[in-house]
C-alpha cells in the first residue's frame, strides 16, 4: 500500500482521465486529473505533485509546454507521456526533456501503466536514498579526515589493487611525499620488493575481512629505507561482500629496529669480556650474579663482613673544617 503518493494526470480525452483516477486511487494513490495544460499547472502549483502524466497533443497547452514549465520550476519531478500514433517526434523530444518514460494510445492493457509508474517511483525512492547516503557518507568522510589528519600516526587507505587513495599529514611527513604525489601512487612503488610481497601475502588476511600486523621497510623520498609496523583493517565491504581495499595505520619503528641492532651487536661481542666481569645495570648499579638474576649491591656481596667508616677524601669534602693531620697525631700518640 502506498503512502498516499500524489500523481497528476493530464489529459484532454475525459475516458482516459476517469479511467486512470479510479486506477491508482484503487492503487492506494492520491490523484488529481486536469483537461488540458493550464489546469493541470495550476494543480501543480497548488498541489505537492510526485509524478505528473500527461498527454502530448492537448488543446489549449500541449504536454511539451507543460513538461517545460515544470522542469523549469522542478526539474527533478518524474514525468511520464501519453503519446498517440503520429507522435514519435514529440516523444523523442519528450524523453530529451527527461520523461522518465512514455505510454501509447490507446492504452489496452492497465497493468503495464501501473508498472510504469510503479517503477518510476521505485527509481524515486531510490535515488532519494542514495541522496540521503550520499550525505551521510560525506559527513562521515569529513568526521575521518578531520580525526586522522589531527593524528600523530600514519593513515592511509588503499584499494583492492593497493593504489593509494588517502594519506593523512603524518603518513607525508613519514614519507617525505605531498598527499598529492602518495595519492598516485601504488604501494609497490614505495616498498622495497620483499615489503611488497609481504604486503599482497597479508592482503589475502584482510579480504577474508580480518585485521593484520606486520612489519615491512618503505622508500623514502630521499631513497632511505624507513621501517613501520603496518596494522591493516579492511574497509566495509559493498553489499556483494566483495573485498573494497583496506584502511592501514603506519607507525615509524626505525629507531627501534637502530636500537635493537645495537642491542645485538653487543650481545654479539660479550663472549670477548674478561672471564670474571661483573656485570652492573648502568642506572640502577644492580649486580648480576651467576644464577644471571639481578641483585642490589648490598645483597650481591652480603657473604662479606663490612665495618663502617670514611675515607680521607670524602672526609675533607664533607668536613672541610677540620685538619685531619692533627686528628691523625693524636691517633699516633
Amino acid at each position: 500500500m502506498h503512502q498516499q503518493e500524489t500523481l497528476l494526470i493530464i489529459d484532454d480525452e475525459i475516458s482516459i482521465r476517469e479511467s486512470l483516477g479510479i486506477l491508482f486511487e484503487d492503487e492506494g494513490y492520491r490523484v488529481f486529473t486536469a483537461e488540458n495544460g493550464h489546469v493541470g499547472l495550476d494543480l501543480f502549483f497548488r498541489e505537492n505533485v510526485d509524478v505528473v502524466i500527461t498527454d502530448l497533443r492537448m488543446p489549449v497547452m500541449d504536454g511539451l509546454e507543460v513538461m517545460r514549465t515544470i522542469h523549469k520550476f522542478k526539474p527533478d519531478l518524474p514525468m511520464i507521456v501519453i503519446s498517440g500514433a503520429g507522435e514519435k517526434q514529440d516523444v523523442i523530444q519528450a524523453l530529451k526533456m527527461g520523461a522518465k518514460d512514455y505510454i501509447s494510445k490507446p492504452i489496452i492493457d492497465l497493468d503495464i501503466i501501473i508498472h510504469v509508474v510503479s517503477k518510476v517511483f521505485e527509481n524515486r525512492r531510490l535515488a532519494h536514498e542514495n541522496q540521503v547516503y550520499r550525505k551521510q557518507l560525506e559527513k562521515s568522510e569529513r568526521q575521518y579526515r578531520t580525526i586522522t589528519e589531527q593524528i600523530a600516526e600514519g593513515v592511509l587507505t588503499v584499494d583492492t589493487q593497493e593504489n593509494i587513495t588517502f594519506v593523512n599529514p603524518a603518513f607525508c611527513r613519514m614519507m617525505g611525499y605531498p598527499a598529492d604525489r602518495l595519492i598516485s601512487m601504488n604501494l609497490e612503488q614505495i616498498s622495497t620488493p620483499d615489503s611488497f610481497l609481504t604486503i599482497l601475502e597479508q592482503s589475502r588476511i584482510r579480504k577474508k575481512g580480518e585485521t593484520s600486523r606486520y612489519e615491512i621497510q618503505l622508500v623514502h623520498a630521499n631513497e632511505h629505507t624507513v621501517h613501520v609496523e603496518l596494522t591493516c583493517s579492511p574497509i566495509s565491504p559493498g553489499k556483494d561482500q566483495t573485498d573494497t581495499g583496506a584502511i592501514i595505520m603506519a607507525r615509524d619503528i626505525s629507531k627501534r629496529i637502530e636500537l635493537q641492532r645495537k642491542y645485538e651487536k653487543f650481545i654479539k661481542h660479550s663472549p670477548d669480556m674478561p672471564e670474571h666481569a661483573i656485570a652492573i645495570c648502568a642506572n640502577c648499579k644492580k649486580i648480576r650474579g651467576e644464577d644471571d638474576l639481578w641483585e642490589s649491591i648490598e645483597k650481591a656481596f652480603d657473604h662479606l663482613i663490612f665495618s663502617h667508616g670514611i675515607c680521607p677524601d670524602c672526609c675533607k669534602k664533607l668536613y672541610p673544617d677540620l685538619n685531619l693531620e692533627e686528628i691523625e697525631d693524636d691517633w699516633d700518640e
